[in-house]
């Protein structure tokens, strides 16, 4: 990260001090214009991810969530080591019995 920092500082000390132009900068450190033209504009932060867009996903529903709840108390109450319900089949039961 702290190279990130480093180069964002020089990009914007380049672009802003010595009024340099985003295609000379990216030429003089090797790095892609558009990364330029992200820390030229201070809209992007080194190191700084966008948040998640709160959308929420449309195929875990309440209904398949309850499924694979159902599934994993079963597994519980059984208490069956070598049969209980993976990931994988827990997709395959989904994909069978619901028609994904």
């Amino acid at each position: 990260m702290k190279i990130e920092v480093d180069m964002y500082e020089k990009i914007r000390y380049l672009y802003t001090q010595e009024k340099k132009s985003q295609r000379e900068i990216a030429r003089l450190l090797g790095i892609s214009r558009t990364t330029v033209r992200k820390y030229c504009d201070g809209s992007t932060l080194p190191g700084v991810r966008k948040g998640t867009s709160g959308r929420k996903s449309y195929v875990i529903t309440d209904e398949v969530l309850r499924f694979i709840e159902d599934c994993l108390l079963e597994d519980e109450s059984e208490n069956l080591k070598k049969q209980r319900h993976t990931a994988r089949r827990i997709y395959t039961r989904l994909s069978n019995e619901w028609l994904f």
